[in-house]
């Protein structure tokens, strides 16, 4: 079967706010239609809306800061109102911070399992997603507790990620199976994520990096430099 995903959004922490880039974010489709979104941080609904013109049934959020999942809240209870309820797929640990605190707005007129339906696996274990599809999460390395996943068709890994995390060896090795790998990146080490420099060894055909919050110009100047920067609108089939 065959898949695509369609970028929404490469920016870091700050981006949508100070330089009206989007979040890292990504849109799941198989005959070019949508059906499952990762990540829902600041500024990226918008880019749902213009670009599908409606969210999709389904939602996988790497972990609970804004970048990633900051219009989780908005969007589960605008489309639970329009009788479009939404799953979400998240780790458990994960998904019981976003139910606590992401969604805290909402507790005095409805509770989460009201507003969406939840997928919430342990970590490392494996359950359907969608359209031939399977998740498995896996936690990284991160100022909050963070999880990649792989996605798999019959058994045989397709797509991975690595959310927001530091470059941890054995995390990295485990996603390194799939034929198309995206890693979160900065151009610079800092404490909580990974850097250019060290996720270039990683880099083969089917890697690219995310999360690198560079502007188009920056994004361009890198890219001819060889390194493999996703921006909004580009598409790869996995």
């Amino acid at each position: 079967m065959k898949y695509e995903l369609v970028v929404l959004g490469s920016g870091a922490g700050g981006s949508a706010v100070y330089d009206n880039l989007p979040s890292s974010s990504f849109m799941l489709l198989t005959d070019h239609k949508p059906f499952c979104l990762v990540d829902l941080g600041l500024g990226v609904g918008k880019q749902v809306i213009e670009i599908f013109g409606h969210f999709p049934k389904q939602v996988i959020i790497t972990h609970n800061h804004s970048d990633h999942a900051g219009e989780l809240p908005v969007v589960l209870r605008v489309e639970q109102a329009k009788g479009h309820k939404m799953t979400v797929f998240a780790d458990a640990k994960v998904g019981g911070i976003l139910r606590e605190a992401r969604l805290a707005e909402h507790h005095q007129v409805m509770d989460s399992d009201a507003i969406a339906n939840w997928q919430l696996p342990a970590a490392g274990e494996c359950i359907e997603l969608s359209h031939g599809l399977q998740i498995t999460f896996y936690p990284g390395i991160h100022s909050d507790y963070s999880c990649g996943f792989i996605l798999t068709h019959n058994g045989a890994p397709r797509l991975s990620y690595t959310g927001d995390s530091t470059l941890d060896k054995a995390f990295y090795t485990l996603l390194d199976q799939a034929p198309v790998f995206i890693m979160d990146a900065r151009p610079k080490t800092n404490a909580w994520h990974a850097s250019f420099k060290e996720v270039k060894p990683w880099l083969k055909e089917g890697r690219y990096i995310i999360g690198h919050g560079l502007d188009m110009a920056h994004t361009r100047m890198e890219r001819k430099q060889g390194w493999p920067l996703l921006w909004q609108g580009d598409r790869i089939a996995f």
